[in-house]
């Protein structure tokens, strides 16, 4: 007789807009389906919910933005599919999931992803069964309460190893920055832009992701006035299974953003051994680089420029850092880690 799968709901605003749809479809692909039976719910486009998700289990939440009214909507979906556990990919600190797994009984857990904090984060995680986050200095940030600390799991990303591996394609005449992310403000290109004015005319910067027309304006005007146009090139969007080519023909990848979790990209860049310099943008980056290697963080543009002229130089550390990142990941990082992490986790919450 077959044992009875574990409904899980996955929910996530949209899969156009939200930054943690590849992380939560590497790990909805990545659970076993004879133990599992996965849901995913989103509040916009419903249409881009991913083929492979069975469409009976493809669900559209419409909420008209009244408390009471949208936790019974809620509420009457998970007894509808018969949820077990609830796990939101959510970056609000609402509380219309939270209240309606308690009225069902079922177990709700969300992943922290950002860096916002607030009153009703706080009372939103008290409410919840349980807690995962990706950056370790939000243990000691947010989670130090008495309340909190004890229904808490670091729960690190993970990258798909067979996808993001090394490959040797890179250019001989440049030497290739590249950025991959949006093109906004808290992505901060700006700053690799400005640190190109120092380094060599070799040195050329690639850029990839979705571009805010304003930011994008500003930039190309600085671009102009130092007479960098051959130097800095706009890529557009590019999707997440051909980021490894892209990757293949960098140098070194940079990540300036003001603030970020544990950022996925990095760990994405090492895998395929592009040595990576980022700023300390809220721990996830001081995390995996200064405990496993694979390149360096930076405090200011001045820094980032002495760093880039260090790998020019210096082949070896170059060759090193390489290396170094492949086995970080490897180590400390890989999909299956992740994917297993929750598995248990998902255990952990229905065994109590």
């Amino acid at each position: 007789m077959s044992l009875k799968r574990i409904k899980i709901l996955y929910t996530i605003p949209n899969f156009k807009t939200a930054g943690s749809q590849n992380v939560l479809l590497s790990i909805v692909r990545g659970l076993d389906s004879e133990k599992f039976e996965v849901f995913i719910a989103v509040e916009k486009f419903p249409e881009l919910i991913p083929n492979d998700i069975s469409v009976s289990n493809q669900i559209h939440i419409q909420y008209i933005g009244k408390l009471l009214n949208d936790v019974k909507q809620f509420s009457r979906l998970l007894k509808t599919y018969q949820i077990d556990v609830c796990h939101s990919w959510d970056y609000k600190s609402n509380f219309v999931e939270v209240i309606g797994c308690r009225l069902r009984g079922v177990k709700y857990l969300y992943t922290k992803k950002n860096n916002a904090w607030s009153k009703r984060w706080f009372l939103k995680s008290i409410l919840a069964s349980h807690i995962a986050y990706d950056n370790p200095e939000m243990k000691s940030r947010f989670f130090s309460s008495s309340y909190l600390k004890t229904k808490i799991s670091f729960i690190p990303h993970g990258v798909n190893l067979v996808k993001f591996s090394c490959e040797e394609n890179k250019p001989k005449k440049t030497f290739n920055l590249c950025c991959i992310g949006n093109i906004v403000e808290n992505k901060n290109q700006a700053q690799v832009i400005e640190a190109l004015i120092e380094l060599p005319d070799f040195v050329h910067l690639n850029l990839y992701g979705k571009e805010d027309g304003v930011y994008k304006t500003n930039l190309i005007q600085f671009i102009e006035k130092n007479h960098l146009q051959n130097r800095v090139s706009f890529n557009g969007f590019v999707e997440n299974d051909n980021i490894p080519k892209v990757l293949s023909q960098q140098h070194l990848f940079v990540l300036a953003s003001k603030q970020e979790g544990l950022p996925v990209s990095i760990l994405e860049a090492l895998a395929c051994g592009v040595p990576v310099l980022s700023s300390n943008s809220g721990g996830g980056a001081a995390y995996i680089l200064n405990e496993g290697r694979g390149g360096f963080i930076f405090n200011s543009t001045t820094d980032l420029v002495e760093k880039i002229k260090l790998l020019l130089n210096d082949k070896m550390l170059y060759q090193q850092l390489r290396q170094q990142g492949i086995e970080n990941v490897k180590l400390r990082f890989s999909l299956t880690k992740e994917i297993n992490a929750y598995k248990n986790l998902y255990l952990k919450l229905l065994s109590r």
